[in-house]
């Protein structure tokens, strides 16, 4: 059963990789299409939050659903559903539809990646570092090559509708497969009967620790991502490509970490994986600031890549450990800080940018690469 479960959930994390890229890789013809009807800019653009909105919804759902349905059963079923949503969102000719689906289509997607960490973590019982880390190792695989095939589509120019329908169809064959493996299978999750939602967690030193982990991790990352291209535009030394090449440095690094720590973590204990890896946020980031040379800054961003790696899945496994019973509760519940984490940051990043610029911006951020320390110290001298 577990080798089931693990390629389920692989295969599946694969293709989850290309829900980070699906939209900005279409974001292009999308906006030239709908700018051409008159919509601004401003406009087009809330695709994204709109996206992120349903996102939260849907892991909320399913962090209930994974403990009540089992994860197995929940992947296979959101899978079917995001492959009718993203069917539906590639039809929608109206521009208030083409959102209405972008909401459900980030709803599905959040359900559905919270159903297959559900699904690993309970599976994995005995080495969920391991297998967590991994399958977050797969998904930056995905995240990683997906832009590229997109980008190929792009270019030989299919319409953006229908590259969102042929990933909905990889999600129907998926979903079809995910079923068929399944059948006649008792959901691992239920069988456990732990407890379903307990809001009291969230008060608790440990949880709380784990919660602020996983939104700091997405807030360095996103924050990083999201400016370091136009930050190295700005530094000698850097070309237009090189500043763009530096989201590719960062993902690389991302993806080699999760291996690293798949292998590490369960050897070292999760207390000790946390305090690796904030120390090393804590060393490479200052090299992204210090301007002195492009290779020094390319070491800082692929440094805090490697860092920031395991923060997330190995807060995953210690929540899960910690919390037996209520794998689709603390997987949601972190999955939430993950995608806050995701918003937040880069926002105030922007604001702190427009006033004392990009630089300052992202050095205010390594007041986080701080808290991250301590927070690593207290898990470490607190083990699950």
């Amino acid at each position: 059963m577990l080798r089931r479960q693990l390629l389920i959930g692989f295969a599946g994390y694969l293709l989850v990789g290309t829900g980070a890229v699906l939209v900005p890789s279409l974001m292009p013809a999308i906006t030239a299409e709908f700018t051409a009807m008159g919509l601004s800019l401003a406009v087009v653009g809330l695709l994204v939050p709109a996206t992120s909105v349903g996102r939260i919804f849907g892991i909320l759902v399913a962090g209930y659903g994974a403990d009540r349905l089992g994860g197995e059963r929940l992947v296979w079923l959101t899978a079917l559903l995001l492959a009718a949503a993203l069917a539906l969102t590639a039809g929608a000719i109206h521009w208030a539809l083409l959102m209405l689906g972008y909401v459900v289509v980030g709803l599905v997607q959040g359900a559905l990646s919270t159903g297959i960490n559900a699904m690993i973590s309970d599976a994995a019982h005995e080495a969920r570092a391991r297998a967590l880390n991994t399958l977050h190792g797969v998904y930056g695989l995905g995240a990683a090559l997906s832009p590229v095939a997109i980008g190929a589509l792009v270019g030989t120019g299919l319409p953006w509708r229908w590259i969102l329908a042929g990933v909905g169809a990889l999600w129907l064959a998926y979903g079809l497969v995910a079923r068929w493996l399944a059948q006649g299978q008792a959901p691992a999750a239920t069988a456990q009967g732990g407890q379903q939602w307990r809001l009291s967690m969230l008060l608790e030193r440990p949880f709380l620790a784990l919660f602020t982990i996983a939104f700091i991790y997405n807030g360095i990352a996103s924050s990083l991502l999201n400016w370091v291209a136009l930050y190295t535009q700005g530094l000698g030394g850097f070309s237009a490509l090189a500043s763009v090449s530096m989201v590719s440095v960062f993902y690389v690094a991302l993806t080699a970490g999760r291996f690293a720590c798949a292998a590490l973590a369960e050897r070292l204990g999760y207390g000790r994986t946390f305090m690796a890896l904030a120390v090393g946020v804590l060393l490479a980031y200052p090299l992204v600031l210090l301007r002195v040379h492009p290779l020094v800054v390319s070491a800082g961003v692929f440094g805090v890549g490697l860092s920031l790696s395991g923060l997330f899945p190995t807060a995953l496994a210690d929540a899960a450990k910690r919390y037996p019973g209520q794998t689709g509760a603390v997987t949601g519940t972190l999955t939430v800080a993950l995608t806050l984490g995701s918003i937040i940051p880069p926002v105030w990043t922007g604001f702190v940018a427009d006033a004392a610029g990009l630089h300052t911006a992202l050095s205010v951020n390594y007041a986080l690469a701080l808290l991250l320390l301590g927070l690593a110290r207290y898990l470490w001298r607190r083990p699950a």
